[in-house]
């Protein structure tokens, strides 16, 4: 645990769970509760914040749901603080795409922009460290491809973007990188014609990436994504209507 442990008040709400979630995620931001600390058990929560337990288990779901803690069986059992991580955004989202409330087009609009972003950081602040662990990615995925294995619906597909965002020594980017490309990623599956030039694309925009020149690395990358956007809504367009 923290050297100052978390204490909460009690709370006498008719949504009693808010509350509790919205304390729980003030002592995150406050420091008394970090990445990998020990929520106390069910029945000390209850008597901390007054509620009954059901309450208590109702707040814990919805912060588990969204990320923040995750739970843990086995002797050390319990609630934990959860180690940043974008599921909960991916899967709003993803949520919103399933409905149809966001088009395909404005995810790779935001993706071209968030990478467009990371690639002029890692231009200012990459280390040759940063470029070899893309450069090292790359050929993974080359001899991937080179070898008949499928890719399109592995992680190996969207380790190029983390490793960019990575380069930014951003971890916000990094998450909200790694958010829109699992949710793409899904959609990339699908797709039954493969976009073949992609080990190309990352070698040039590598190679202006060492460069540093983000206006040229940035603009190779947004011309392969938006070629990959074309094939995906022609993909949507020939989905049955429901």
């Amino acid at each position: 645990m923290s050297e100052s442990a978390p204490v909460f008040a009690p709370v006498r709400m008719r949504r009693a769970f808010e509350a509790i979630c919205d304390q729980i995620r003030q002592q995150v931001v406050e420091g008394a509760l970090s990445a990998g600390d020990r929520l106390p058990s069910e029945r000390e929560l209850s008597e901390q914040f007054g509620v009954s337990r059901s309450g208590v288990r109702e707040a814990l779901r919805s912060l588990e749901m969204a990320g923040m803690v995750e739970a843990v069986t086995g002797i050390n059992g319990g609630f934990y603080i959860k180690q940043s991580h974008p599921e909960g955004i991916t899967q709003a989202v993803r949520d919103m795409v399933a409905l149809k409330q966001v088009p395909v087009s404005d995810l790779t609009e935001a993706r071209i922009l968030l990478c467009g972003l990371a690639i002029r950081l890692a231009c200012e602040r990459a280390t040759e460290e940063d470029f070899a662990a893309i450069e090292a990615d790359i050929e993974r995925f080359a001899e991937l491809v080179k070898q008949g294995r499928p890719v399109r619906d592995s992680g190996q597909i969207t380790e190029f973007y983390r490793l960019i965002g990575r380069a930014t020594h951003n971890e916000v980017i990094v998450m909200l990188i790694d958010a829109l490309s699992e949710i793409l990623r899904g959609l990339i599956a699908q797709l039954q014609t493969p976009h073949s030039n992609v080990v190309q694309v990352r070698r040039k925009v590598l190679r202006l990436m060492r460069d540093r020149d983000a206006d040229k690395a940035g603009a190779a990358l947004a011309k392969h994504l938006n070629a990959l956007n074309v094939l995906l809504l022609e993909m949507e367009r020939k989905k049955p209507a429901r």
